[in-house]
């Protein structure tokens, strides 16, 4: 399934994902400041003005309190080294890790492979070799 997606293609989906979880926070700033405009000066809010709620995923926390560089390479390491010789799958680190597993795809595919160490034994599936 995810393995006929090129990377780039995962690269792009994330990145569109990133801008639209920050245009999204940007209109929620909007609908908050409208708000304290109209309660400023008394202006009573239509009850049949019906507006979707905007909503932003927990995903778009790291884009407001980003890692130190190398962050995600120190945790995926410590995960590899805690699962020992059996190695970890994609799945697994995303669960570990708590961040989607399209993230670790590309991570895998771009920075891992120049990363000393890690090795793919299988699909998807990586170890840490000493």
């Amino acid at each position: 399934m995810l393995r006929d997606i090129p990377s780039s293609a995962l690269k792009l989906l994330v990145r569109l994902s990133e801008r639209k979880e920050a245009l999204m926070a940007q209109i929620q700033e909007i609908d908050r400041e409208m708000i304290r405009v109209q309660n400023q000066f008394g202006i009573p809010s239509r009850e049949s003005d019906q507006r979707a709620p905007v909503t932003v995923s927990r995903a778009s926390a790291g884009i407001l309190h980003r890692n130190k560089r190398g962050a995600l390479k120190e945790k995926i390491l410590r995960a590899l080294r805690s699962a020992g010789k059996k190695g970890a799958t994609i799945g697994d680190l995303s669960k570990k890790l708590k961040m989607p597993s399209a993230n670790l795809y590309v991570w895998f595919n771009g920075t891992g492979r120049s990363v000393p160490g890690i090795k793919k034994i299988d699909v998807a599936k990586y170890q840490l070799r000493k």
